[in-house]
């Protein structure tokens, strides 16, 4: 199912900001943050952000080509779903920007950073997502939307806990669905993947403000 997910907008900022939009200040991992941006784009990744002292799982994706903000102020429709065979198990995101394009990226679920931080978006019922443009500027959408919205995600939640999918496997299903003549969008590049101290905010010199406009 795809559902539309309004948004409110921020700016990186290097240092704890004044806030005086009244607005909460999200904070994420540092060094995630500086890796998300000496990757090669286009690319997405998952981690923890910080609102109002909570840790919410978020989701980003970093394009290529910047999306326009008239693009961004429609929203966007986000779905996903379990792919493979019957030896090896892919989670698909999506994210349609409407009148844009589209983009997708394939996770493996028996990596322990994305077990992780599902379970978090799972058992809170929220998850934020972020779209970082080229200027680095960065576009967050909070969905709190509740346990029945994400229903699809928690029924396939199961299987990716029982998922065994090597790196080689992953690799493997990478290749089949960037070779598939049905794609219609772009795939982007799993990054910020193999660290778990990407999800650790409770050290102030691994904290990053985000800074609401």
């Amino acid at each position: 199912m795809l559902e539309t997910i309004p948004f409110s907008e921020a700016k990186v900022a290097e240092e704890r900001p004044t806030n005086p939009s009244g607005l909460p200040i999200l904070t994420v991992n540092k060094l995630f943050m500086r890796t998300l941006l000496s990757s090669a784009a286009p690319c997405a990744a998952l981690g923890y952000i910080e609102e109002t002292g909570v840790k919410i799982g978020f989701l980003v994706v970093r394009p290529a080509q910047t999306i326009p903000e008239s693009v961004l102020a429609k929203g966007f429709n986000f779905g996903h779903g379990l792919i493979g065979t019957s030896d090896y198990t892919l989670i698909q995101f999506g994210f349609e920007f409407y009148g844009f394009g589209t983009y997708y990226v394939l996770l493996n679920p028996n990596n322990p950073l994305v077990q992780t931080v599902l379970t978090t978006m799972i058992e809170s019922g929220s998850y934020f997502f972020l779209a970082l443009n080229p200027d680095k500027s960065v576009s967050t959408y909070k969905a709190d939307l509740g346990q029945e919205n994400l229903a699809g995600l928690r029924d396939n939640f199961p299987k990716i806990q029982a998922a065994t999918t090597t790196d080689e496997q992953y690799n493997k299903g990478l290749h089949h669905f960037h070779k598939s003549p049905d794609l219609d969008g772009k795939l982007l590049n799993w990054v910020c993947r193999d660290t778990m101290n990407f999800l650790d905010l409770s050290k102030e010199e691994n904290r990053l403000d985000l800074n609401p406009r």
